[in-house]
């Protein structure tokens, strides 16, 4: 077939009514192409920071039971973060400036 018949055949109120109708969905609707596009962009991201959380919470679920359970692992805690000593102890704290 030549251009001008493949362009005869296009040159019909169906093939008008099928582009009408695409770019209505892809271009002008209110969720369209590019807004799907953003859409799932968006779900991945938001998947990946349930990933983070999940993890971080497990974490933080097995440390809350090693410091329910294990008193060494509670005085290392109260040392590094709360800066708490034993009686006849003197901490010194050291800073770096970077």
């Amino acid at each position: 077939m030549t251009f001008k018949k493949i362009l005869l055949k296009l040159h019909n109120r169906y093939v008008y009514a099928v582009a009408a109708f695409l770019a209505v969905f892809l271009v002008f609707d209110q969720f369209n192409l590019f807004e799907q596009i953003r859409l799932r962009k968006t779900l991945e991201e938001q998947k990946k920071e349930i990933e983070f959380y999940e993890k971080e919470i497990s974490e933080s679920r097995d440390l809350l039971d090693r410091l329910k359970n294990d008193t060494a692992t509670m005085e290392k805690v109260a040392r590094e973060n709360y800066m708490m000593k034993r009686d006849n102890e003197v901490i010194y704290l050291i800073e770096t400036q970077e």
